[in-house]
């Protein structure tokens, strides 16, 4: 099996070094059941050592860094799953994790194992417990609220950053975002392809639990918070 993983970073270095060393540590795991994974770092405009961390702590993975004008997080994601999908189609799945750390590796043996026996199209990790601030955890609960009064449909976790995609099946969903015009420059690109999944597929949920960010903080305010969720709200 063949997985891109799917990285987006800005200005993380301190914790790409421990990143790349925590999923290293699964070598054995991708070893003993023929997981071929490739890293594909999607660099947003990073103003830091970045990209040298990558290079120095990354030579035992195989990788390849993506450099972007700054765009947002959400731009990044879209830029590498279009990307992955349109230049590197013999990827069965893509698998999108943040950089930050807060994502545990722990949970591949679990995916893995629901592809095999259930070939899952869509896994999704919910965050039940969740380390990154009661602010950020409204927010996401205020989201999922507003999609199930405007449209209908609960999803509990609408930007989760742990999830695990098939490529043929992502494929779809983005050609038919791409036909909405009005869907150009959302910042929450995570959550409208959650909602467009979420029309079309089932999508499998398992719980994880959040940790706090290695280093550093997230540059992510509520004001800002605040106009990338009213932004998508009017959208959709």
């Amino acid at each position: 099996m063949k997985i891109a993983i799917l990285v987006p970073f800005y200005n993380e270095s301190r914790n790409l070094k421990f990143f790349i060393g925590e999923w290293y540590k699964y070598r054995n795991f991708f070893i003993k059941f023929k997981i071929r994974p490739f890293f594909f770092f999607i660099d947003d405009g990073s103003s830091d050592n970045s990209v040298d961390t990558i290079k120095e702590n990354a030579k035992k993975i195989k990788y390849k860094i993506i450099k972007k004008k700054n765009s947002g997080h959400g731009d990044s994601c879209k830029y590498g799953y279009k990307l992955i999908l349109k230049k590197y189609k013999d990827y069965e799945y893509i698998l999108q994790i943040d950089s930050d750390n807060q994502c545990d590796p722990k949970y591949l043996p679990k995916l893995y194992k629901l592809i095999r026996q259930k070939n899952y199209n869509f896994i999704f990790g919910y965050r039940k417990k969740r380390k990154d601030g009661f602010v950020r955890y409204i927010i996401s609960k205020i989201l999922s609220l507003t999609i199930l009064i405007k449209k209908r449909k609960y999803i509990p976790d609408l930007n989760t950053p742990y999830r695990i995609m098939k490529a043929d099946s992502l494929r779809k969903i983005i050609k038919e975002i791409e036909k909405k015009k009005n869907y150009k420059n959302i910042d929450l690109y995570n959550c409208l392809l959650t909602y467009y999944i979420s029309r079309i597929y089932k999508i499998h949920w398992i719980s994880i639990n959040f940790r706090e960010r290695y280093f550093g903080k997230s540059k992510f305010n509520l004001l800002r918070m605040l106009k990338m969720y009213f932004q998508l709200i009017l959208k959709l």
